[in-house]
């Protein structure tokens, strides 16, 4: 029996049918399983309302990061509001995804029959909910500052009359919610962009300075340059900020800010010491850089192309990219010498290790974290002190938090080191540090 064509074509359209009807990545039900409920909520004359959460202001981070992280951002999302849900909703209120792999959720609550107090009550449930998640939800993604989901909202009542179909009410309101949102962001996505001809105009970026420290006797070896909005309500974060600038190709013009103020800064550097400076891909392409104008801010603050490590990421495309490849050769023959970060956190690091041939190597802080207690990332990070031993590189261990952290690192032999263990990023240059003991 289990051989019949019919029977196992069955099983195959069940299998597509809860895949339909649930979502892995938040463990929520999907719009279509909590349909029917809704209906018969609506036929039994009780009031029904939407609370809409809007999650795509932040897609930019499955873009950036991968689909793993965002994936994980939405299942912190999805485990706030349920643990929410015993203080703010009700036993039969519906909480739910609108699709496979959406970033939309979706809350039908409902108000006994004849209160007219739907709408109060979806409010309230609504902001009950967004007070919870701005506390329990804050991300934090390479150096920048721990910051909250942005996160749009919406509410919509259910306007159900008996002549018309029960189900083409609830799409109603499944369909003004989002529009909603996306008036919301039309309205932000202007305010920023205004925001960011201001900061190009009036050379408003803000640079913070954080030390790269030397493990075996504490002294400064460089600093990195992390450049941010002032304008922290309209850009929470640098990386908001830079995506922003790629999204509305702005960003080697943004670039060239960051690199000429984090520059104007670090006359204080030394001869000795090296500037770090992130770069987009078209930034590292930008014939400004390093151009007579750079050159020239260089030399009145008394440093010199020797004294900048341009940093590279996998989100940078190196593999195969002639222009870059050639613009990377371009600065290393003028003296610019270079770093790949994040390495150890994917093979697209590795590849830009091959084809960069860098001086530095900097070792995610993800791994670094509670590396005291893994021996996993201790052996993989032996390997990867290995590699730049042969290709005569140095290691850097990103994000150091702990003291155990800090030695484990000078155990393993790591020679430099940066994290809020040592300092924080600073608007000026600290090369007074007090390591732990």
């Amino acid at each position: 029996m289990s051989d019949d064509p019919r029977l196992r074509e069955a099983r195959a359209e069940l299998l597509k049918l809860r895949a339909c009807l649930h979502d892995p990545a938040t463990g929520l039900p999907t719009l279509p399983a909590v349909l029917e409920p809704v209906r018969r909520r609506l036929e039994s004359g009780e009031t029904v309302g939407l609370v809409f959460f809007d999650l795509r202001s932040e897609e930019r981070i499955e873009e950036v990061f991968g689909w793993e992280t965002y994936d994980g951002l939405l299942r912190q999302l999805a485990a706030t509001i349920q643990r929410a849900a015993p203080q703010v909703l009700k036993e039969h209120d519906l909480t739910c995804i609108a699709g496979v792999r959406s970033d939309e959720f979706l809350i039908f609550l409902g108000a006994p029959v004849g209160t007219g107090q739907i709408k109060h009550r979806l409010d309230r449930a609504r902001d009950r909910l967004l007070a919870r998640l701005a506390e329990d939800l804050w991300v934090q993604f390479d150096s920048e500052r721990p910051r909250g989901l942005g996160i749009h909202s919406a509410t919509v009542p259910i306007r159900y009359e008996p002549t018309t179909r029960i189900e083409r009410a609830i799409y109603k309101a499944v369909d003004e919610a989002p529009a909603i949102c996306r008036r919301e962001r039309d309205q932000q996505q202007t305010l920023r962009l205004n925001e960011l001809r201001r900061i190009l105009a009036v050379d408003g970026i803000f640079v913070r300075y954080q030390p790269i420290v030397a493990l075996a006797d504490g002294g400064v070896h460089g600093f990195e340059a992390l450049s941010a909005s002032p304008s922290g309500d309209l850009f929470e974060s640098p990386e908001m900020l830079f995506s922003f600038a790629e999204e509305t190709d702005q960003i080697v013009e943004l670039e060239r800010l960051c690199r000429t103020t984090a520059i104007r800064g670090a006359g204080v550097l030394g001869s000795e010491r090296k500037l770090f400076l992130n770069t987009s891909a078209r930034g590292l392409c930008d014939p400004d850089l390093l151009g007579p104008e750079q050159r020239e801010l260089l030399a009145s603050v008394g440093l010199a192309p020797e004294n900048l490590v341009v940093e590279v990421t996998e989100r940078v495309a190196i593999a195969g990219n002639r222009e870059v490849l050639a613009a990377v050769e371009r600065l290393r023959t003028d003296g610019v010498q270079f770093a790949v970060d994040d390495v150890g956190a994917g093979y697209a690091s590795l590849q830009a290790v091959a084809e960069v041939e860098p001086q530095y190597l900097k070792f995610d802080l993800s791994l670094v974290r509670d590396i005291h207690q893994s021996r996993i990332k201790q052996g993989l990070l032996e390997s990867l002190a290995n590699l730049a031993t042969k290709i005569d590189s140095r290691i850097i261990a990103e994000g150091v938090e702990r003291v155990e952290e800090y030695h484990t690192l000078r155990e393993l032999g790591v020679p430099l080191a940066q994290g809020f263990l040592f300092a924080a990023p600073q608007p000026e240059m600290l090369f007074d540090l007090r390591m732990p003991e």
